[in-house]
């Protein structure tokens, strides 16, 4: 299994530590901005969140790295028309101006990223990957799709969708 970079936002953090997940970043070299650890991190346990203390435990343990990102100001303002948040603009300008891949949920996000290039992938393309890779099983895979749809919204088309790239890993 080769470590490739990744820049992560807030979603797919929280998703996959809602979901019992978050071990599948260890895909990657992942790296957040300092952005993305207060709004997860910080503010999370502020509000009692227990996938905050989940994603700390990960930063302490050091599978993930917190970063400082000085995003352009032309950047940050055609990302904010767009609709990207501070955190994700961040996320997204660092995995532009690095090459890596950006893990993002959101649309906005994601469509912003792929404008510019940027590989781009997100908790339910995280899952088939592990599964692809080996780090978890098929059953794994098909609860953790069930997982993730209890905590981030999924069309049905969407589900339906996974759990065919899923299936073809049975």
């Amino acid at each position: 299994m080769s470590l490739k970079k990744s820049a992560v936002s807030n979603c797919p953090l929280i998703h996959l530590a809602k979901a019992g997940l978050l071990e599948l970043i260890k895909l990657y070299d992942t790296l957040i901005p300092m952005e993305v650890k207060y709004e997860v991190v910080d503010r999370g346990k502020e509000k009692g969140f227990a996938d905050a203390l989940l994603v700390e435990r990960a930063i302490e343990d050091g599978w993930i790295r917190v970063i400082n990102v000085s995003v352009d100001d032309k950047f940050a303002k055609a990302a904010e028309v767009a609709g990207l948040h501070k955190a994700e603009i961040s996320v997204v300008y660092y995995a532009y101006k690095n090459g890596i891949t950006a893990l993002l949920d959101e649309d906005a996000a994601r469509v912003f990223a792929r404008s510019l290039g940027v590989r781009v992938r997100g908790s339910l393309g995280l899952l088939i990957e592990g599964l692809k890779e080996g780090l978890i099983s098929y059953s794994e895979a098909v609860k953790g799709l069930d997982d993730l749809s209890k905590v981030m919204y999924l069309s049905s088309g969407v589900y339906k969708l996974a759990l065919r790239e899923i299936e073809k890993w049975k």
